[in-house]
């Protein structure tokens, strides 16, 4: 048996434990008190499109593009969802699209269990690049000419431009349990930073010790599940369900917690935060539905997220993009458009 198989099995093991026994430094429950205040239900004011039709896993826009994961499939409009069309990637349940990244002309679709295929083509076909670990992937990052693959089990990976394979990127970030369990990796304005395990902690690249640099979240036992840059700030939400910045990459946080509402337990690890033209957005599933919280980019730090806040009645939300003026929020039942 292999160290990395073994530390593998040994965090299964663990994290069964925690499961049964609810120790409170694993993988924790939501223990969240009840809405402070029930949105407005605004589904009605959100145009349900005729295709796709289905569950959205993630929703990216690249260049006036809309792409949507559906299942194993990749759906490209560009056309703002008036037309759409759609490729199949490797096999059903092992190849469900979890990220999507345009790199140098080429697409790159993430997966669940079979690595990163790529496509020269514009996605009509595609190309398995691995499969390389057997773990999901759960966003791109690029830097320098450099694309780089965060995982939920393996850290991160860099791609290898010659071989078009791809390679592991962990120098110094640790292998203990949860630590190759890494949420969002992200470019700021001078490194890479990665929302990585759960007890806790984050880090960002020095590239020039060519390492991980661990800090601290400001609460123990929490950790971020997406995080955005953006004006100077990575702002990221976690399993606290409060919003949280960084002006240093992530060495020093600060809360901006203001009105962002306090919900009902959601899906673990399923909340969105997103920076559009004028406004950032949150998106947070509970078992009333999908939450839109917003605030305007120009406001004042720690200002009121609750402003315009929507409820979508029993529909969960896992991705919005904005593009000419309209909102496209992804859901397990379509895609939603709504004009701002």
């Amino acid at each position: 048996m292999t160290t990395k198989l073994f530390v593998k099995k040994l965090a299964i093991c663990l994290f069964t434990i925690c499961a049964l026994y609810g120790l409170s430094s694993c993988h924790k429950k939501y223990d969240n008190p009840a809405p402070k205040s029930t949105p407005p239900v605004a589904t009605a004011k959100w145009t349900k499109l005729n295709a796709p039709n289905k569950g959205i896993n993630v929703l990216e826009l690249v260049n006036n593009t809309i792409y949507a994961g559906i299942g194993n499939n990749l759906y490209i409009s560009n056309d703002e969802g008036a037309t759409w069309t759609s490729s199949e990637i490797g096999k059903p349940g092992l190849a469900d699209v979890t990220a999507i990244k345009v790199f140098n002309n080429i697409v790159y679709a993430g997966t669940n269990a079979s690595g990163v295929f790529s496509s020269s083509d514009g996605g009509k076909t595609w190309t398995n690049n691995g499969p390389f670990f057997n773990t999901g992937v759960t966003s791109f990052a690029e830097r320098n000419n450099n694309l780089y693959a965060a995982t939920d089990g393996d850290g991160v990976m860099i791609l290898n431009q010659a071989s078009a394979k791809w390679e592991p990127f962990n120098n110094n970030l640790p292998q203990i349990i949860t630590s190759y369990t890494v949420f969002k990796i992200v470019n700021t304005n001078n490194t890479l930073v990665a929302a990585a395990g759960v007890n806790s902690t984050f880090y960002h690249y020095d590239f020039t010790n060519n390492q991980w640099v661990e800090s601290a979240l400001p609460k123990l036992g929490s950790y971020l599940v997406d995080a955005i840059y953006d004006n100077g700030a990575i702002i990221g939400i976690g399993t606290e369900r409060k919003i949280i910045r960084s002006v240093n990459n992530g060495i020093d946080w600060t809360y901006d917690t203001k009105d962002l509402q306090e919900t009902l337990p959601g899906a673990l690890n399923n909340e969105k935060i997103y920076a559009g033209s004028l406004k950032y957005y949150v998106l947070i599933n509970t078992i009333q539905g999908g939450w839109v919280q917003q605030r305007d980019k120009t406001a004042a730090v720690g200002s009121s997220w609750a402003n315009g806040q929507e409820l979508l009645s029993k529909i969960q939300l896992h991705g919005i993009v904005e593009l000419d003026n309209k909102l496209f929020l992804a859901t397990d039942s379509g895609l939603y458009v709504k004009k701002l």
